[in-house]
């Protein structure tokens, strides 16, 4: 299931297009059952192929398009030009840094003190740099990187921190327990109960494609404001 959004009025999204992700009998099944965030219960450990080459081949004319991956999806998808940039998405500092190593994009969650005063920390000669919006009052996604958003960058030389956040966001931060997903609760988890379930005559693959090629020029696109790339059972 695949619910689309021209334009988000969300705070971090205002002006930038999203998607949501759902199983058809439960909003995780697109997600890794392996996912640390995720203690549903719920989930997919099958990537959706034919999904996921849509995401990566199809961006909006002269924009950018990025998402955010708990899958360890095949290395050609990670920092290939003109392609959705696919960041992995880490529970620990200690994991991005080593993915970081593999030449992936990758962005982490950290514990609600790990930023102190700073803006960016570095970790064996990484930088991770913390999420703009975290610290900048009335900031988007569209407001980030003079255009070209710090997520939407591939190749790049550092790792994009973001906060433990959500109702959950104590049990994110911390790797030790299984839990926490910031999509689980809040107005995101209303949008997402609400696709279970829904009709949908076409595949989520072909849904996409569409979306995307009626996408204005320049269009920012980030996908999965909930959901993963997997395939359900």
């Amino acid at each position: 299931m695949l619910k689309t959004v021209e334009l988000s009025n969300a705070t971090k999204t205002k002006g930038v297009s999203v998607t949501y992700r759902s199983g058809a009998t439960n909003m995780y099944n697109t997600c890794p059952i392996s996912c640390s965030l995720n203690s549903s219960g719920y989930g997919t450990n099958t990537i959706d192929k034919e999904y996921l080459d849509v995401l990566s081949n199809y961006v909006p004319r002269r924009g950018y398009s990025w998402t955010y991956t708990h899958f360890l999806i095949d290395n050609k998808y990670f920092n290939q030009p003109n392609k959705a940039v696919i960041n992995y998405s880490t529970d620990s500092i200690e994991s991005a840094k080593h993915h970081f190593n593999y030449e992936k994009p990758v962005v982490t969650v950290v514990n609600l003190d790990y930023w102190g005063s700073s803006k960016y920390k570095v970790e064996d000669s990484i930088k991770v740099i913390r999420c703009p919006a975290e610290y900048l009052n009335n900031f988007s996604c569209r407001d980030c990187g003079s255009g070209q958003p710090l997520c939407a960058r591939f190749n790049r030389d550092y790792i994009i921190g973001f906060t433990g956040h959500g109702a959950r966001k104590k049990i994110a931060s911390n790797p030790n327990i299984k839990g926490g997903c910031y999509a689980g609760g809040g107005n995101v988890a209303i949008h997402w109960r609400n696709m279970v379930k829904q009709n949908q005559a076409i595949s989520d693959a072909v849904k996409l494609k569409n979306f995307i090629k009626a996408l204005p020029p320049r269009t920012l696109l980030r996908h999965h404001i909930a959901g993963d790339v997997g395939k359900e059972k």
